[in-house]
């Protein structure tokens, strides 16, 4: 099977990806905001190969040794690590479809069928951006972003507080640019200066959500939008390619982040101040976060993470709520998110 090579520039880290034609086009619907035409410096090689013999060996010639570890990569999926020869090698617990080895900057995941093998790629991606923009003193936030002309804005709050649907007015009805939906990686620079780097997720509709964005219901009726056609816990789920395509915007890969605006959903007309302790409440996706764990353990990959200081975490929250201009809107009816996404793109107070 002929493999091509697709550069990516992760922001966070640079990687070089070598699959096939139809796991890049898989790839593609997560990561095209990244893909760049080439790069001078890769900070990881991750090769992917869709070989079901490959797997099978593989797990056969584990079967004679024990693993050290077990590692959790998603709420439904455990991995048995087995460290031999310089190599860490997981295997998922519940399923014999793949096979992921790390041996220094290099990961090789083989699995059974493209789509498997384009799925974990996506989650390995991941991985990297998270892990690498710890070394910046970085750190994941339940935030989604978008680029308003030049201005980079982050817009938080829990779940239910309208997020996705106010990202998707900002970007139908106001010309922004999307850079993350659900989760994004913020990372302090110089002085009072943020980035926000997206983390690839689906973007993930209510049926009501879907039928307020005239765009979106028109593209789920012509297009084939094949994440649209399930409904995944009771939601719409589309690729960021996919939203790209529907409302006709290119995504960023990330932002420098100007504005911070925390959404709630109440009738509270005058909201507590936004200090640190408000706002790490309504971004901070606490210790029992599954996707802090570094369950494929490339942490050793980027050398200047173990160098790093431990993170105080109450500095951080501080310096964020103190360099950044916050504001917190309150809504109580779905028909007002039209009137938030236009008080954010106008920048009223």
């Amino acid at each position: 099977m002929t493999m091509d090579s697709g550069h990516y520039d992760l922001q966070t880290c640079t990687c070089s990806i070598r699959a096939s034609t139809p796991v890049h086009a898989i790839l593609r619907h997560y990561l095209s905001a990244y893909e760049t035409p080439d790069l001078h410096r890769c900070d990881i090689d991750l090769t992917i190969n869709t070989e079901e013999t490959a797997v099978t060996e593989a797990r056969k010639t584990l079967t004679r040794l024990s693993p050290s570890q077990v590692r959790t990569s998603h709420p439904n999926q455990r991995y048995h690590i087995w460290t031999t020869d310089g190599q860490q090698i997981l295997t998922p617990e519940r399923a014999n479809d793949h096979v992921i080895t790390v041996q220094g900057n290099h990961i090789s995941l083989v699995a059974h069928q493209h789509q498997i093998a384009a799925t974990v790629g996506v989650r390995i991606v991941r991985q990297l951006i998270m892990r690498a923009g710890e070394t910046r003193h970085g750190q994941s936030v339940h935030a989604g972003a978008a680029i308003l002309d030049t201005d980079g804005v982050l817009i938080a709050g829990h779940a239910g507080a309208g997020k996705t649907s106010v990202l998707t007015r900002l970007i139908e009805d106001h010309g922004a640019r999307p850079v993350a939906n659900d989760r994004t990686v913020l990372t302090p620079g110089d002085n009072v200066t943020w980035s926000a780097v997206g983390v690839p997720l689906a973007w993930r509709f209510t049926p009501q959500g879907i039928d307020g964005s005239t765009a979106l219901t028109h593209a789920l009726t012509i297009r084939d939008l094949s994440r649209g056609r399930d409904l995944v816990d009771g939601k719409i789920e589309l690729t960021p390619l996919e939203i790209s395509q529907a409302l006709a915007v290119p995504a960023a890969a990330a932002a420098p982040i100007t504005r911070l605006i925390i959404l709630t959903r109440t009738a509270n007309k005058q909201p507590p101040a936004p200090d640190h302790r408000f706002i790490r409440d309504h971004l901070d996706f606490g210790a029992d976060d599954f996707f802090t764990d570094d369950w494929l353990g490339v942490r050793p990959l980027f050398p200047s993470l173990t160098a790093q200081p431990p993170l105080d975490a109450d500095a951080w929250w501080a310096r964020l709520a103190t360099t950044v201009p916050v504001q917190v809107i309150s809504w109580t009816d779905p028909t007002e998110l039209g009137r938030v996404a236009a008080t954010i793109a106008q920048g009223q107070p």
